[in-house]
C-alpha cells in the first residue's frame, strides 16, 4: 500500500471513531487531543487501529504516538502481518 493510499485509509478509519466531524478536519497533523481523544480514547484507538491494519503497536513506541502522522509513519515502518 503506497503513502497516499495509508493516509486516507487511516483518516477514514480516525473519522470514524469521532463522532461529527467532516473527515476533511483530519490531517497527518492532527493531535489526538484536538480530536477529542482523552488518554483512554487514545489506547482504544491504538487497539482498533491494530485490528484494523494488521500491525501490534509496541508498548515504548506507543508513548510517542500523538497524532495522526504519528499512527501512519509507525504503520509505514512495521507493515502489517496481513494485507489490509
Amino acid at each position: 500500500m503506497d503513502t497516499a493510499d495509508l493516509e486516507a485509509k487511516v483518516i477514514a478509519f480516525i473519522a470514524s471513531k469521532v463522532e461529527n466531524i467532516d473527515i476533511s478536519a483530519i490531517t497527518t497533523a492532527s493531535k489526538f487531543e484536538e480530536l477529542g481523544f482523552d488518554s483512554l480514547d487514545t489506547v482504544q484507538l491504538l487497539f482498533d487501529a491494530e485490528d484494523t491494519f494488521g500491525v501490534s503497536f509496541d508498548g515504548e513506541e506507543v508513548k510517542g504516538l500523538r497524532s495522526v502522522g504519528d499512527i501512519i509513519d509507525y504503520i509505514g515502518k512495521h507493515p502489517p502481518t496481513d494485507a489490509v
